[in-house]
């Protein structure tokens, strides 16, 4: 049977950092939707629209020109004046975005007729300051309250919402502007009047307030980008990474976009002392810190940049568990999943203040640690992180192996947490070859090749350090789990390995692209590597 794939709406999405913006194709934010300008996981903006006397303009062209800038291109409709009506396609309108922090927004209207025009620009801009797991789920519930106010002298709107301590903002300031607004009935409205062929302008800031800072929109106009302060970290971060030349121009400009990728995921993050950048998940929803995900793609790119790796290593480590929480899965040593900054975190309403929920991230960090050691060098950085290592070992083998057989499993002990913790968590995602769920503790295949691969490299660690008996007993562990893992998971008969052990320890023999994992760790021996490979490859996957 045929998979089918389910491709979104499309949409412009933009960002830097923790403010991302999703539109509609024209601009538009639509409401009740799931598009809006988010914050440290808020939604400042749940709705914007421009109408010119009412009208609303039709999207010519447009979309995103780097991954914090985009454009788009409107004319009107038949607009009625005063003066007579506005024929359709006589205006050009241009809506240019800018995320560093804030947002900038330049508009600017054209009048591409032979006379003088006069009308209405309105715009309207409605904030919810809903969480960003509310808008996802679609029940969104108010419990604080919103204010507004605006400044005619200052041409600053002013939009906030506070729930005890917890406070959110907005301020929408006009610049360089054509003509003063005035703000009535949910709007801001110019009085636009404009020669033929020339053309009106305004910008409007958004600057975004959290409880204890407010990040301000860049100052620059779009055209301007080349000189602003985000630009500049784009191109130190390209002098930053590792440089590749190549006279083949399909692959320079693979790398190159490649490298632009990357630079749109750094998540820049306070740590103990300083700023560093860790690979966020994913844009839209997760421009968070996640453990798995960051791990893997500093691991991706420990040649490339292995500052992801030192950025991710230093805020994973600091945020560490140190106790017992089963409200958020937590244990002793275990390395986080999820840190969110809304106002259902903030409240402990959901456990991501972090949550601790998955059962790889632990072996990951010290396998990625390894790795960045061995990418740079600098043994300072083992030294540094040997506290978290310690607390890491330790997890594995008195949380990770849940029943004490040798293998690691896992399996939620909170109310709210999530029912698969591995490289597919989704909760659908470990199933019998029957579609039926996998019940009870679940010791999935790649989760045992990272204990191979970190006890391993870790051994090779302490060698360095001087501390041989520690090497040898962390060697012998990772042998003793190379012979039960080939023993329990491979499967004659599917010439694969089995995807997990059920809770009362039977094989799930489903087909599933997590055994490649386990090719990765090298807890598959050579004899089997090419019937894993071959069955990964197969048309059928």
């Amino acid at each position: 049977m045929a998979f089918k794939v389910h491709v979104g709406p499309p949409q412009i999405t933009v960002h830097q950092g923790q403010t991302v913006l999703v539109s509609e194709l024209d601009g538009q934010i639509n409401w009740p939707s799931e598009k809006g300008l988010y914050f440290l996981d808020t939604r400042m903006i749940s709705n914007w629209a421009i109408y010119a006397n009412g009208e609303q303009f039709e999207l010519l062209t447009g979309g995103p020109l780097s991954y914090y800038t985009a454009r788009i291109f409107l004319t009107n409709k038949l607009i009625r004046t005063e003066d007579g009506s506005i024929m359709p396609r006589t205006l050009g309108l241009t809506i240019s975005r800018s995320v560093g922090g804030g947002l900038h927004e330049d508009l600017d209207i054209t009048n591409n007729s032979m006379k003088p025009i006069r009308f209405q620009l309105e715009i309207v801009i409605r904030s919810d300051f809903a969480d960003i797991f509310e808008v996802k789920s679609g029940q969104i519930v108010r419990r604080g309250q919103i204010t507004t106010e605006w400044s005619q002298s200052q041409q600053r709107l002013h939009t906030a919402y506070s729930r005890r301590d917890f406070r959110r903002a907005v301020t929408t300031s006009v610049s360089r502007a054509s003509s003063n607004a005035v703000y009535a009935n949910g709007r801001l409205s110019f009085q636009v009047a404009i020669e033929p062929t020339q053309s009106w302008h305004a910008c409007l800031l958004y600057a975004l307030e959290d409880s204890e800072q407010q990040s301000e929109a860049p100052e620059e106009c779009i055209w301007q980008a080349s000189k602003s302060r985000h630009t500049g970290t784009t191109a130190e971060w390209l002098q930053a990474v590792a440089k590749i030349e190549t006279s083949n121009e399909e692959f320079y400009r693979f790398f190159r976009q490649a490298l632009e990728d990357m630079a749109a995921l750094r998540l820049p993050i306070k740590g103990t002392d300083h700023v560093v950048f860790l690979p966020a998940a994913g844009v839209p929803w997760f421009v968070a810190p996640f453990g798995r995900d960051s791990l893997i793609v500093s691991l991706q790119n420990i040649l490339i940049y292995p500052d992801f790796a030192r950025g991710a290593l230093d805020i994973l480590g600091a945020l560490q568990a140190k106790e017992d929480d089963p409200y958020r899965d937590a244990e002793p040593g275990k390395i986080l999943h999820e840190l969110r900054y809304g106002e259902l975190a903030h409240f402990k309403q959901i456990p991501h203040t972090p949550y601790y929920g998955t059962a790889d991230a632990t072996p990951l960090y010290l396998v990625t640690l390894h790795a960045a050691w061995r990418a740079t060098g600098d043994q300072e950085l083992v030294k540094r992180h040997l506290k978290t290592v310690e607390a890491c070992l330790s997890w594995i083998d008195k949380y990770g192996d849940r029943d004490g057989d040798g293998f690691q499993e896992y399996q939620t002990r909170s109310p709210v947490g999530y029912e698969n913790m591995s490289w597919k968590d989704a909760g659908d995602a470990v199933m019998n070859p029957d579609g039926s769920p996998v019940k009870g503790p679940k010791a999935l295949c790649e989760l045992q090749g990272y204990v191979y691969s970190a006890w391993l490299r870790m051994a090779e660690v302490f060698d360095v350090l001087g501390q041989p008996d520690r090497a040898r007993e962390l060697r012998a562990k990772a042998a003793a789990l190379f012979e039960r893992f080939n023993e329990a998971f491979w499967d004659d008969e599917l010439g694969f390995y089995a995807y997990a052990l059920d809770g009362d320890k039977n094989k799930v023999l489903t087909i599933a692209s997590n055994a490649g994992h386990s090719l990765l760790s090298g807890i598959v021996p050579p004899d089997r590597a090419k019937k894993v490979v071959d069955r990964l490859m197969a048309p059928d996957m």
